[in-house]
């Protein structure tokens, strides 16, 4: 399954970092070639690291259904509260990080659903 994933993650990343590159290539930004390059890179491994992970947690059906229910809806809460006071960007790195740690605390819940009793 690793090396599945590890594939597949190489291969979005490139293409993400290739249409992020041609997208800003085309509209003209101010910054050079040069810069244009490094932020594509920056974006490629970011987005790998995110990718892998990500899709490493949902390993299976029932952690599908938990993160799929808790990121989402820490995403959405976190860019509304962070959009009052303009800061989006901050909103969908919070958003991802409570969702992240929302999924493991409703595993752990459920690990523990006996009080605490291992019977």
């Amino acid at each position: 399954m690793n090396k599945i994933l590890l594939k597949k993650t190489i291969t979005v990343s490139l293409i993400f970092g290739v249409l992020f590159f041609l997208l800003n290539y085309v509209t003209g930004s101010d910054s050079s070639i040069g810069q244009l390059i490094l932020k594509s890179l920056l974006v490629i491994v970011v987005f790998a690291i995110l990718y892998y992970v990500l899709f490493s947690i949902v390993d299976s059906p029932e952690r599908k259904y938990k993160f799929g229910i808790t990121i989402p809806i820490a995403l959405l809460l976190a860019i509304i509260i962070c959009a009052l006071i303009s800061t989006i960007k901050v909103g969908i790195i919070v958003g991802l990080i409570v969702g992240i740690i929302a999924g493991y605390v409703w595993e752990y819940i459920e690990k523990n659903k006996n009080g605490g009793d291992k019977s």
